[in-house]
């Protein structure tokens, strides 16, 4: 059967331009400067997890340009993610919360002569400054997926020419990172506009939620509920016939006439599907962004890992007093997480590169939202920009579970980070639209397109310590994974042509294209590694090293689908374990031109984890209470 054609999978990114380390320019430095030592409070201090945090967004908004400026420089988000990520994975989130989504709805979504409205210019100067914290609201916590079924209503009163926002029914309360009254917040809310008693779809409305004393009128929030693995305080937030005006809709081209007209000037027919995208398309900066935020607490998780792994002791029989690192599995496992640390550096740097090129050329999102939505709204807003954040954060939370394990006790202390860093790579795989879903319509949008062209017939590459063995190997594994569904998807179809609907359809092929999904995650890594190896110079070995391992690494992860599609033989499969160990030697005489390539600055990551003196680093940070031990 014919399929329409979007994003063909062969069609690889264009080849990233070089950028500086985002942890290691002058504005990294002025952020890091910025931020200072951000801290959780003390038992009985009084200040919350949220006003500390809006503290810092106080520090940071001196030192950073207006949101317009900031969300038009890849580079500029690229650091302030990497940065803030490293210093406190929370104030993150809030980072993410507050200039990419919410300002960012403002910047994508109200022109300069709307955000001049002394009503919007007013809260967005606020929020500019940080006085004011923003959020973003659109999931409610009734219903999985509810993106696609948001029932909060934006309903336009035509005599006042205001929107009255309402929660129906507690299933469609809004939840976020939002704390308590104590600082003044707004929030983009995602609410379906009803103008005249017709649906026009979800928009973005800019909304206050509390002052320093009080909720607005016509918003309630909920206690403060707690969240391990990012520490903040989030709450349910209900909108009960809360009045805004005309100019808090952030409305992009649409307008409502003074007749109460609805006019969508780029979408005339009124698709529901098209304006929930251009509502989400906010996204895009986060994705392009989250990949230099989850390869930066990788590169400091693994090298905090190596630093701890080199210099501590074992007194097992085998080696009294060698380091841990002296034993092969110790290296396997930390130089395969320095390894993949790399590769996810490669990966943000093509990240940024799409999210820059496709600003310039501001096109339309991906087309047919019928087709592109089977799950979640995300692949089809930008379906590169989101398979990268899916990649990321599933390569950071390997690794930053992967060196917790191998640092014992150590790794589970708030001190040396690596906690936080997990947390935040897990809280990611649901947050910024969900990892799983992502994947799921990557891999169910590639089965229903039309076949790629013929493979151009590059030969196999001789072996795995071949930079660009890995690239050859997914990229086959990609064509054999979507040729395998398509051809279960034609199978289901011919069996029952008229009566098999997306449910039956789809429901026993999800984890074919989850698979699939992620082959092609992983393709775009390996890509991204190949060209930063290709274009390295002659003298940099390391590079072509940690790409080679990074590729053996996945192999060994991805054996079974390797093998049952053909891909590797048992033999080939069996030969990987040789080669790791193989190329893990090969790095071991590198360490510290390693560790120099992918560190962070100390002022970033002054954890005792990386000192070679870990039990007087970890003492000189332990506060002492009046008699006790010294």
């Amino acid at each position: 059967m014919t399929r329409p054609a979007t994003d063909p999978p062969t069609t690889a990114p264009a080849p990233p331009q070089p950028i500086t380390d985002p942890l290691r320019t002058p504005r990294a430095q002025r952020i890091t400067e910025a931020l200072g030592p951000v801290r959780p409070p003390e038992p009985g201090e009084g200040t919350s997890r949220n006003q500390l945090t809006h503290h810092a967004l106080a520090r940071l908004a001196e030192v950073l340009p207006p949101a317009r400026q900031l969300l038009h420089d890849p580079d500029l988000s690229a650091e302030l993610s990497a940065c803030t990520a490293l210093a406190d994975p929370a104030l993150y989130m809030t980072v993410v919360n507050h200039y990419f989504l919410c300002l960012g709805s403002v910047v994508a979504s109200a022109d300069e002569r709307q955000q001049a409205a002394p009503e919007l210019a007013r809260v967005v100067e606020e929020l500019e400054s940080g006085r004011r914290k923003g959020v973003f609201l659109v999931t409610e916590i009734g219903d999985a997926t509810s993106h696609l079924a948001l029932r909060t209503t934006a309903e336009f009163d035509p005599g006042s020419r205001e929107f009255v926002l309402t929660t129906p029914d507690p299933g469609a309360a809004k939840f976020s990172a939002v704390g308590t009254p104590g600082s003044a917040q707004s929030a983009v809310v995602c609410a379906r506009l009803r103008v005249g008693g017709r649906d026009h779809g979800v928009h973005p409305f800019l909304a206050d939620l509390c002052d320093e004393r009080r909720t607005a009128p016509g918003v309630s929030l909920s206690g403060a509920l707690g969240a391990e693995t990012l520490p903040l305080e989030y709450a349910l937030v209900r909108f009960e016939g809360a009045r805004l005006p005309y100019d808090r809709w952030l409305r992009g081209e649409a307008r409502i006439d003074a007749d109460g007209a609805f006019h969508e000037p780029n979408d005339p027919h009124g698709d529901a599907g098209r304006a929930l995208q251009r509502t989400l398309d906010v996204g895009r900066a986060l994705w392009a962004t989250v990949p230099s935020a989850a390869a930066a607490t990788a590169r400091a998780s693994a090298t905090s890992t190596l630093h701890h792994s080199r210099h501590r002791r074992s007194h097992g029989r085998l080696a009294p007093e060698a380091p841990v690192l002296a034993y092969s599995t110790q290296q396997r496992a930390v130089l395969g997480a320095l390894a993949e640390a790399f590769a996810l550096d490669c990966a943000s740097r093509t990240a940024l590169d799409i999210w820059q090129q496709s600003e310039q050329a501001r096109t339309e999102p991906n087309p047919s939202p019928a087709t592109e939505t089977a799950f979640s709204p995300w692949a089809a807003v930008d379906r590169q920009l989101s398979a990268f954040k899916a990649l990321a954060v599933a390569g950071a939370a390997r690794i930053t579970a992967e060196c917790r394990r191998r640092c014992g006790l150590a790794g589970h202390l708030t001190v040396n980070r690596l906690s936080g860093y997990a947390g935040l790579a897990e809280a990611f795989g649901a947050a910024g639209g969900d990892n799983q879903l992502i994947l799921l319509d990557i891999g169910r949008a590639l089965a229903e397109e039309e076949a790629p062209a013929p493979a151009d017939g590059t030969p196999r590459p001789a072996g795995t310590d071949d930079p660009a063995w890995w690239l050859w190997t997914v990229s086959a594994l990609e064509q054999r994974l979507t040729a395998g569904l398509r051809a279960a998807l034609d199978e289901r179809r011919q069996r029952d042509p008229d009566g098999t609907d997306h449910m039956d359809l789809w429901n026993p092929l999800l984890d074919q294209a989850r698979q699939l999904g992620e082959a092609h995650t992983l393709r775009l890594a390996a890509q991204s590694v190949a060209e930063a190896t290709r274009t390295a110079p002659d003298t940099d070995q390391d590079a072509a090293a940690l790409a080679a391992l990074y590729g053996t690494g996945q192999a060994l992860r991805l054996a079974g689908p390797l093998q049952w599609t053909g891909v590797l033989s048992p033999g080939a499969a069996a030969a990987l374990e040789a080669a790791a160990d193989r190329q893990c030697a090969r790095l071991m005489s590198s360490l510290d031109s390693l560790t120099a390539r992918l560190a962070p600055p100390d002022a970033l990551v002054p954890v005792p984890l990386a000192a070679s003196d870990y039990a007087a680093a970890l003492g000189a940070t332990a506060d002492r209470s009046p008699g006790g031990c010294s």
